[in-house]
């Protein structure tokens, strides 16, 4: 019965942390978020996502997303399909518009070095 009981208690965690990834991948794909991120890596190259533009594409890192303690969704972007170009995140909803906005910025040295003279 204990077992059981400690197995069921198990499952239940593990559904509850599935659910939370979902929300997590479905808040980090929608529009207002393809909005935020676009306009955050416009600020970091003007010509972003254009032929022209040091950053060509960017890809969400699904496994690393994460809820802030502070608030907000933590993200990982991978920049040019590259490993060693990642942008850190963390963005939150505006209380007053409901747009997302980008709180706490980090890049890689890598990301950096790419930027430069921007």
């Amino acid at each position: 019965m204990v077992v059981f009981s400690l197995s069921l208690g198990g499952c239940s965690f593990f559904n509850g942390q599935s659910a939370k990834k979902q929300e997590m991948i479905q808040i980090a794909e929608s529009k207002k978020m393809k909005v935020a991120i676009e306009n955050m890596l416009k600020k970091l190259d003007p010509k972003a996502l254009t032929p022209e533009g040091k950053i060509k594409s960017y890809k969400i890192s699904k496994d690393d997303l994460d809820y802030n303690p502070m608030g907000g969704l933590m993200i990982k972007i991978i920049i040019n399909d590259n490993e060693d170009l990642l942008l850190n995140t963390t963005i939150q909803e505006d209380s007053t518009t409901g747009e997302y906005e980008e709180t706490y910025l980090s890049k890689t040295k890598e990301l950096n070095e790419l930027l430069k003279g921007n």
